[in-house]
């Protein structure tokens, strides 16, 4: 019996601890039971600085939150979500494969006028590409570091490849509206023109649910594509608002004043939501991915005691 006993004070302990632990968080976050969660996300945001876009609804169902989910922002990294859609589209029609291989280089065409640039490693995310100079290296790791290590080299390595205009023809053709492919990464020739990558929160939102229904390119397509981005490497803004453990697809973004994340999230029993959060003009960047982490945890709980 005293053995017994002690069990249940050491357990009694740790529960304790742990709601001590994720107190002020959920304490902050937590949605109220009768409280739409649109209405919680809008409190939540109010008079932070910056500007916050979020889209939030389960899977295969119309959105839940759409909070100045029409704005177009600037899209950062996330726009690599439509080179991997549209090199998906060309293993299916058969011009691409994903042992086909290229020769990394560093010095890329602008889409406006004659000139050429190369990319800045410093401002890159993943560097060991770099050391490939010169050598081929398979599509499909290309791919990869694009989405889990968000790697500029390998974008513009498959842009180049496949073409801004055909990625922008896919784009078109899948009825993705809130989504502008304008350019390679660092084309600032082309950015001078006004020519930029733009996505909407709904436009994420969308690109999302239809990859989730296995609507992009095909079932089993859309499938390779969210598996590639469960192994996302930048895990700082919607994974910190959820359990440990909890499966995320998703892909970051982020430039000065710019935080963005789009995920499918994952629930116990295994049925899902869309979340994607996107920010500009933030005065201090850490501070607001700490209102985003606080959206991500809102969601959650929402969308679990709803399921």
């Amino acid at each position: 019996m005293m053995k017994t006993l002690r069990i249940s004070i050491v357990l009694a302990k740790a529960f304790l601890a742990g709601v001590v632990l994720l107190s002020p968080l959920a304490s902050a976050a937590s949605p109220a039971a009768t409280e739409p969660l649109a209405q919680i996300m809008a409190k939540t945001v109010t008079k932070q600085p910056g500007h916050f876009a979020v889209y939030a609804g389960r899977s295969g169902q119309a959105p839940d939150v759409c909070l100045n989910c029409d704005d177009l922002i600037n899209a950062a990294s996330t726009i690599k979500l439509f080179v991997l859609d549209a090199a998906y589209e060309a293993f299916t029609k058969g011009t691409l494969r994903p042992e086909d291989t290229m020769t990394v280089h560093n010095h890329f065409h602008s889409l406006v006028g004659k000139g050429s640039f190369a990319l800045e490693q410093k401002e890159d995310s993943y560097d060991p590409l770099y050391t490939q100079a010169g050598k081929p290296v398979p599509v499909s790791e290309l791919l990869r570091v694009m989405i889990q290590y968000s790697s500029n080299l390998a974008t513009n390595l498959m842009i180049e490849k496949l073409g801004v205009l055909p990625i922008r023809a896919v784009v078109k053709a899948q009825g993705l509206n809130g989504i502008v492919f304008g350019r390679m990464i660092e084309d600032f020739d082309a950015n001078d023109q006004g020519i930029r990558n733009r996505v909407s929160a709904r436009g994420l939102g969308d690109f999302l649910q239809k990859l989730d229904s296995g609507q992009i390119v095909g079932k089993a397509q859309s499938q390779s594509m969210i598996q590639i981005m469960l192994g996302q490497k930048f895990n700082d803004i919607i994974p910190p608002g959820l359990p440990a453990g909890t499966p995320v697809a998703h892909k970051t973004g982020w430039v000065d004043g710019v935080r963005n994340d789009a995920a499918i999230v994952t629930l116990p029993d295994g049925k899902r939501y869309i979340l994607v959060v996107l920010t500009s003009d933030l005065p201090d960047e850490q501070a607001g991915i700490k209102v985003l982490n606080t959206l991500s945890h809102q969601a959650y709980t929402y969308f679990l005691k709803r399921d």
